[in-house]
């Protein structure tokens, strides 16, 4: 018999199949590479070392013979039972008393296992009949075990404990998969291999690069007040970076040039400490693209290291995402990283191989989270205990950014809270005071139509509500041609392209009237004199703010400085509903803006997070630990006295979710949206998985989120079609080019339809 065989080349002899011992041998190598970053190098040796044991069994090599190089059939045979080749390596592992490489062994192609439970769990793959493993060579069975690396709890508590050890492992986990990923790759597809990022440069070479591009903006910008703030937090973000790694919190009000201020702190405190890379983690797609151009204009000619990495990135775009960030997205490897909370924190509780290649790079890295107030309080648990995982046990530092006060910081008085969290500015309050450019209005109730007779009166005016229907209906009732409407009812690539109208708009000073919902917060920088804000949280409220006199440039009719006006309204809740947590969240800012005179101060925003935040815990903390279902994510990492690792890690991936997964994507006949539907059409009935992917990959910027009575009613008007289980538009009339998607269509006859 010939030697043993990772993987076989359909057509070509064995001889040149992947020897098992070189893959076995080589991933070894590279996941303890990976591992190393966080001291856990020789444990990610072994993972990779035994990850293929059952390779060596008989079965496993006469049935790769039969295939003839099918890979696709042969993993899928893990699945289908008829060769198994990865419980035999878990086996190997629990019988040496390493239950943390069982479950990455394991789970190397299915996914991390639930320790007991429905399906293929750790407990009934360990006592499962699998081929032996005896042709397997001695000094790679044999190889002894290291000391566990020392982990450092926060408690004592079986549950935390338990979340500490879940949490490597998971991160053990994310070397292993990347590891045999790419080595398989080598082997497999060197082609593809090739354009994988050799050398990239290094957060110094970065910064380099950001301190050009400042000293030349410093030259060309005028010294107003506004500029000499935002150069004084720029100086403090560049001294505090030489502090030790940790967590930091960085409060700077909207307009105080967090953006590249908080990039240089992570530039310059990654190069101080031989940190890898920087994370910068956003709360809204909507904004990812802008802050992304705003890195690339920043670092010259090394913009193309810049890694994009949402849902909503348009794939076709090279200066996006050429071949070779498109690989680096697979396993984060780059330099700089821009992606979405939801990216980054889903993957943190993930289970499955491509949700977690990419975890092991957030190890020793510098991981900057904009606008952090807006972590949904009912994760509040789970999300700070893997952000203390970061730092405590993988070397990370976690920068804390938001135009408010502190939001997670400990307080005595409660159970939970991050601690030692070092401040960048120290006195936010006098920042606050010094930048102030806006007044904030109470109005109380306004119905639609005064509403819309006072925005008729402004010049250029933003109005922000809290749901589609309420902004289709006062941009309808303004019935002013000139008016521009911005929604999710609209695709990503038109909001883009109304977003740029807006600013250019407001940059040749014409007429703009917005009415928004809160896609248009948050960071899509955009200044207008006068803003009205629907009743929302306080959070969602200072973002409107920003969104008003943003430069500080408002002068009177007279030429003196003049503040902004914002407008907090009240609104008829019944016919507009919207969301709980936004309804939660204004119920918590009337209860403390009769307080406070300027609603926009530290001590206003601290009183508003004790009640949005702090007192939301409820009996024993529970109301900070609340997924889906209403499930406990913690409670999924519950150990034992006799079992500290006693993880359910597919429960916690599926209970773990930032937002609501209710809403169905929508494919629209925007721009070259109708070119993919009329793609779509064309696939043949048997379509290709990757053909698929593929489509969808470039479908992301023309689809819209729809809630299931939506698509109901879409269905009942005749107007949604579907194919291969995706939805879209089969009538253009129901996709509005001033409103996007709307449901009052009727039949299919467009000289009948009615909108």
């Amino acid at each position: 018999m010939t030697a043993p065989h990772a993987h076989s080349l359909s057509g070509r002899p064995q001889s040149e199949w992947h020897s098992l011992r070189d893959h076995l041998q080589d991933t070894a190598r590279l996941a303890q590479k990976f591992a190393s970053v966080f001291e856990a190098g020789e444990w990610g040796y072994l993972a990779g070392l035994w990850h293929d044991l059952g390779k060596y069994s008989d079965d496993f090599q006469n049935y790769l013979c039969r295939n003839g190089g099918d890979e696709d059939a042969v993993h899928s045979s893990e699945i289908t039972g008829r060769v198994d080749h990865s419980t035999a390596g878990a086996q190997h592992a629990d019988r040496l008393k390493a239950r943390l490489l069982a479950y990455v062994i394991a789970g190397h192609h299915a996914g991390l296992p639930d320790h007991i439970g429905e399906g293929s769990s750790l407990s009934a793959r360990l006592e499962k009949k699998v081929p032996s493993i005896d042709a397997a060579p001695a000094e790679i069975r044999e190889h002894p075990l290291p000391r566990l690396p020392r982990l450092d709890c926060p408690d004592r508590s079986e549950k935390r404990q338990g979340f500490t050890l879940a949490f490597s492992t998971r991160m053990l986990f994310s070397c292993l998969v990347d590891a045999d990923f790419l080595d398989t790759e080598r082997f497999m597809d060197p082609g593809r291999a090739s354009h994988r990022p050799m050398d990239p440069p290094s957060c110094a070479s970065m910064l380099e690069r950001l301190d050009e591009f400042l000293a030349r903006k410093q030259k060309d910008i005028s010294q107003t007040p506004v500029n000499r703030r935002r150069a004084e937090v720029l100086a403090l973000c560049r001294e505090r970076a030489a502090e030790a790694p940790g967590f930091f919190s960085l409060h700077v009000p909207t307009g105080g040039g967090k953006t590249l201020s908080s990039l240089a702190f992570g530039l310059t405190h990654a190069a101080r400490h031989g940190l890898h890379r920087v994370v910068y983690a956003i709360p809204f797609t909507s904004i990812i693209e802008q802050t992304a151009d705003t890195f690339r204009a920043a670092l010259g000619d090394l913009k193309e290291h810049v890694l994009e990495h949402h849902g909503n990135l348009d794939a076709d775009d090279p200066a996006r995402q050429s071949v070779r960030l498109r690989l680096a997205a697979e396993n984060f490897d780059a330099p700089l990283i821009v992606t979405t909370n939801v990216q980054l924190f889903e993957s943190l509780f993930a289970c499955k191989p491509s949700r977690c290649r990419k975890l092991h790079r957030l190890a020793r890295s510098v991981i900057i989270l904009d606008e952090v107030q807006s972590l949904p309080p009912r994760l509040l648990a789970p999300t700070l205990a893997a952000l203390e995982e970061l730092v405590r046990n993988h070397g990370s530092t976690v920068v804390l950014c938001t135009a408010t006060q502190p939001a997670l910081e400990k307080r005595p008085e409660f159970s939970i809270g991050l601690e030692n969290i070092r401040p960048i500015v120290d006195d936010p309050t006098a920042l606050h005071d010094s930048l102030r450019r806006v007044s904030v209005e109470r109005r109380g109730r306004i119905e639609n139509a005064d509403l819309v007779r006072s925005l008729r009166e402004e010049k250029q005016v933003l109005c922000v509500v809290n749901s589609r229907r309420h902004a289709a209906e006062l941009f309808t009732e303004l019935d002013d041609p000139e008016a521009l409407h911005l929604s999710a009812s609209m695709c990503a690539e038109h909001r883009s392209e109304i977003v740029a109208e807006i600013r250019q708009r407001l940059k040749d000073q014409k007429h703009c009237r917005v009415i928004s919902t809160q896609v248009i917060e948050a960071g899509v920088d955009v200044d207008f004199p006068a803003v009205y804000r629907a009743s929302a949280g306080l959070d969602s409220i200072t973002q409107a703010a920003g969104r008003c006199n943003r430069e500080g440039t408002l002068l009177s009719e007279d030429g003196q400085p003049q503040l902004g006006r914002v407008i907090v309204f009240d609104y008829d809740t019944k016919a507009y509903p919207t969301d709980p947590s936004i309804t939660q969240a204004a119920g918590h800012f009337r209860e403390i803006a009769g307080k406070h005179n300027d609603l926009l101060s530290p001590p206003a925003v601290d009183d508003y997070f004790r009640l949005h935040y702090w007192e939301q815990g409820g009996d024993g903390g529970r109301g900070w630990d609340r997924g889906v279902g209403d499930a406990s994510v913690m409670g999924a990492f519950h150990s034992h006295k006799k079992d500290l690792l006693h993880a359910k890690f597919r429960e916690a991936a599926a209970t773990y979710r930032l937002i609501d997964d209710a809403q169905v994507r929508l494919i629209v006949p925007y721009g070259r949206g109708q070119k993919l539907i009329d793609e779509l059409q064309s696939l043949p009935d048997f379509a290709e998985p990757w053909q698929l992917r593929d489509f969808d990959r470039r479908a992301q910027r023309y689809v819209v989120g729809v809630y299931e009575q939506d698509l109901r009613k879409l269905h009942q008007n005749s107007a949604l079609l579907e194919r291969h289980g995706r939805f879209y538009l089969g009538n253009p009339a129901a996709y509005h080019d001033r409103l996007g998607l709307i449901f009052d269509i009727v039949g299919l006859d467009p000289d009948r339809l009615v909108i």
